[in-house]
């Protein structure tokens, strides 16, 4: 096989030609992934909810199993590369929950969520918390590449900052005075998690591609 004809190259023309799929209605991730991703790779991702209603049930046990869930669901579905993402908030005071069910914690808004986890860190003296993200960039030739990452810090004792979005108002990253939702987006893609996870994919990918 020449090196141009590797796996890799290929799903990268795939990538430039179809654009990328992106397997999330939340606006937030999108919005962070825009900023994320190389810009010719941004320039062409699309917004699951503008194409078509799909709820992709995440029955899986980790964040890796239920981002392949999701990105294999949708590349199926569409024939686009699809990249998904599962993340959550582990708390150490918690048993590490919610984890995996952190979006699901309590029902409503991400307010609601946040009054959930300051009702039950009352009294709890340990507030050393992670953010938690597996990323799943799946292919129509049905390979799909899984990573993760983190990012560490600590839970405040109330809501903090506008910006952001799920429990970003309540935690402070390691080394910083801010929380995720008081920083400039710029600032906060330096250190998410999710930002961790994606410079692990990009890394898995031929180099100078997107150069």
């Amino acid at each position: 096989m020449r090196p141009s004809d590797s796996p890799g190259r290929r799903w990268i023309s795939l990538l430039l030609e179809k654009g990328l799929l992106l397997a999330t209605g939340n606006r937030g991730k999108y919005e962070e992934f825009r900023r994320l991703l190389p810009r010719s790779v941004a320039q062409k991702l699309c917004f699951t909810p503008e194409l078509a209603p799909m709820e992709v049930e995440e029955t899986g046990t980790t964040y890796a199993m239920n981002a392949w869930l999701k990105a294999r669901a949708w590349v199926s579905a569409s024939g686009i590369p699809s990249l998904a993402d599962d993340s959550g908030l582990e708390v150490r005071g918690l048993n590490f929950a919610p984890g995996i069910f952190s979006a699901r914690a309590a029902d409503g808004s991400d307010e609601a969520r946040n009054r959930w986890l300051l009702g039950r860190m009352e009294g709890r003296t340990d507030r050393r918390a992670a953010f938690v993200a597996a990323l799943a960039l799946s292919f129509p030739d049905g390979r799909t590449l899984v990573c993760e990452g983190e990012c560490r810090g600590t839970l405040t004792d109330r809501p903090l900052g506008s910006g952001g979005f799920g429990y970003d108002p309540l935690f402070v990253p390691e080394g910083q005075e801010l929380t995720f939702a008081q920083m400039a987006p710029e600032a906060k893609d330096g250190l998410s998690h999710r930002a961790v996870a994606l410079k692990v994919l990009l890394e898995l990918l031929p180099d100078g591609v997107f150069a």
